[in-house]
């Protein structure tokens, strides 16, 4: 017999065995995270550990939290994990802490909640595979009466003497885990995506950024739906190991035909990747020349407007820099052909596009509500008629607020009492040159429609504003409004249509809105953006990394301006690779914060593809929410537990 100290002992020793499991538990977790972080930009050190970050996690979540509160356990777990990757992820964030209007408090704040808010999604996922998508939960048997007793007693002994099963069951089982959390995985990740305007960003399926390979097969299931391919190899990893252990200590082997199901599944979206890349490179193109132009400009010099004239003269020098460069180029192949007298005829190189970024010109636009066009101020109309445009037959596409205005006794003005107001991107051509009145219609314009909480405007929560006014040390001056056109801007090059996909600041990483915007017709995606709130930091590399599959999904090429961060050329297959296979950016992609400018060719297919996501959207998530319910019923019953045989 124990005697009572004996009995407490060895309790004690329980206990602290348990608190230590856990303890590991979390470590697990956070190691999670910091796997994940591992493989985005600013911290890409393994970028081959997206193929398994969720394993310790997921042990964590199948091997602690005991058989009571195991959904708040695994919320909690789920949590650790969320905000292991998301504090690293979004540190960034703090970095705004040096912009004059921002203070360190408020950035250090920011980083925080919103590494909070979507570290909530990993931990709705730790609840799902700590309960219902546990497989090493042995399932609850019910207590059964006498007779049903007796009748599994006979139907035992009629079994008796069979063969075991050769694996298919537990293979079974362990597949429709995988799908479980796989699918319940995406549908979170597109509902991070969505829900309160959404920020989807550096969802998993964003890992495989500098893997086109992997990428191609966003045009049918969209970046969110990438996910599912390296969540459903972590949970075959770890339920196979743990069924090779079992089967190792029984002595007893099955066949393991989940191992099968996985290979199958990335060899299939192998296969369609090295499809798709052979095909898009051969395929017939228009070429379209663009000159990108990057400043550079600091945000907190960006709109001091004692600096004003100065930015703006920086972009009519660095446009003639270019152009000059250019005609350089075009008389030394000239002089070589005649030399060669080969009677090659010769490719003048000279832009269709001049693009400048988000916010080049600080002067807004104005527009008339019923008149057609738009107004240019002074500083930005002088730039475009004797600096830029100049009687050269390009189109120049640049960034600049639009307000609204009246016309009054004297001419026009802007932003009266509750008038609307937009982030913009417009287009105006050789034809203002022959404009005398405003407004004009040379002058294209078209407002931006996802708009940035807490940036471009504040969310409708009393006392939100005085507070931001307060903690700020300035009053906040209106908030933008958000553009609801989803059609294309029509322009003409060489004599051909083509259709510009207009992108402002960040709309370039949401899939569901660009998508709104194809069109059968040839068609370019243009981004105009400015990473400068946020310094030298990562985010800018992140931004594109982001941003890269918006072509691969729609198979739409992207010419991409940034006042500071990433400029250049995405290819439909979501490189940046120039034909000498060089980097097809300004600067380069380890250090994009540079002054300069690219001249660079866009390949438009001349029978652009309407894709499977261009026309169906995030069918794939809708597809996964049906796998995980039904997944969800029918997991429980192939539970470990009453597995037999």
């Amino acid at each position: 017999m124990w005697s009572a100290p004996q009995i407490t002992r060895i309790l004690e020793v329980i206990e602290t065995m348990e608190k230590r499991k856990r303890v590991m538990c979390y470590l697990a977790s956070v190691l999670s995270g910091v796997f994940l972080a591992m493989c985005f930009p600013g911290f890409e050190y393994a970028p081959g550990m997206v193929w398994v970050w969720a394993v310790p996690l997921m042990a964590a979540l199948w091997i602690g939290g005991g058989e009571t509160k195991r959904k708040r356990y695994g919320f909690g777990v789920g949590m650790v994990a969320g905000l292991s990757f998301w504090l690293i992820n979004l540190k960034w964030l703090q970095s705004m802490g040096d912009l004059p209007t921002v203070p360190v408090a408020g950035a250090f704040f920011g980083w925080l909640m919103l590494s909070a808010y979507v570290a909530v999604y990993f931990g709705l996922w730790g609840m799902l595979l700590a309960s219902v998508g546990n497989p090493w939960r042995a399932r609850r048997e019910r207590v059964k009466s006498a007779i049903e007793m007796k009748m599994a007693e006979k139907e035992g002994e009629k079994k008796r003497g069979r063969k075991r099963v050769s694996g298919v069951g537990a293979s079974l089982r362990v597949v429709v885990y995988a799908t479980l959390h796989a699918s319940s995985w995406v549908v979170l990740e597109w509902l991070r995506g969505w829900l309160m305007t959404g920020f989807g960003w550096n969802g998993v399926g964003v890992a495989f950024h500098e893997v086109p390979v992997m990428m191609q097969v966003a045009d049918i299931v969209g970046v969110t739906g990438l996910s599912f391919l390296p969540i459903f190899l972590c949970s075959v990893v770890l339920q196979t190991g743990k069924r090779f252990i079992d089967e190792l200590r029984a002595g007893k082997f099955q066949a393991h035909f989940e191992i099968a199901v996985t290979v199958g599944m990335i060899a299939v979206v192998f296969a369609y990747g090295v499809n798709r890349m052979s095909y898009y490179a051969n395929q017939e193109a228009r070429a379209v020349n663009v000159l990108l132009v990057q400043e550079n400009i600091e945000q907190r010099m960006k709109w001091d407007e004692a600096q004003e004239v100065e930015h703006y003269q920086g972009y009519a020098e660095a446009t003639e820099r270019a152009l000059v460069d250019l005609e350089v180029e075009n008389e030394r192949k000239m002089r070589e052909a005649l030399e060669a007298q080969s009677g090659e005829v010769i490719s003048i190189e000279y832009p269709d596009f001049v693009i400048f970024p988000e916010s080049a010109f600080t002067q807004p636009l104005v527009y008339v509500k019923g008149m057609e066009g738009c107004i240019l101020l002074p500083l930005t109309d002088d730039l475009l008629r004797n600096y830029v445009l100049d009687g050269e037959s390009y189109q120049v596409i640049f960034g600049s607020n639009m307000l609204e205005g009246v016309e009054t006794e004297t001419g026009f003005a802007f932003h009266p009492e509750g008038g609307e107001s937009y982030n913009a991107l417009a287009i105006v051509g050789s034809d203002l040159l022959e404009q005398e009145e405003y407004p004009t219609a040379a002058v294209q314009a078209r407002g931006k429609s996802h708009l940035v909480p807490f940036g471009e405007y504040i969310p409708d929560i009393p006392f939100l504003a005085t507070i931001m006014e307060w903690s700020s040390g300035s009053s906040y001056a209106f908030n933008f409004s958000a553009s609801q056109s989803r059609e294309p801007m029509y322009v003409e090059v060489k004599g051909e249509s083509l259709g510009v996909i207009p992108s402002v600041c960040f709309e370039d990483t949401v899939g569901r809105l660009v998508r709104q915007f194809v069109r059968s017709e040839s068609q370019m995606i243009v981004n105009i953006t400015n990473d400068g709130w946020f310094g030298t930091s990562e985010a800018a590399l992140q931004h594109i990394a982001n941003s890269k599959f918006r072509s691969v999904e729609l198979r739409r090429p992207m010419a991409r301006a940034a006042n500071t961060g990433v400029s250049g050329i995405v290819d439909v297959m979501g490189t940046m690779r120039g034909e000498g296979g060089e980097d097809n950016v300004i600067g380069s992609l380890e250090n994009p914060f540079v002054k300069g400018t690219l001249y660079a060719k866009v390949k438009i297919p001349e029978q652009p593809a309407m894709t499977v996501y261009a026309q169906l959207g995030d069918w794939f998530v809708v597809l996964c929410f049906l796998l995980a319910v039904a997944m969800g019923v029918v997991a429980p019953r192939l539970r470990c537990g009453s597995e037999r045989g």
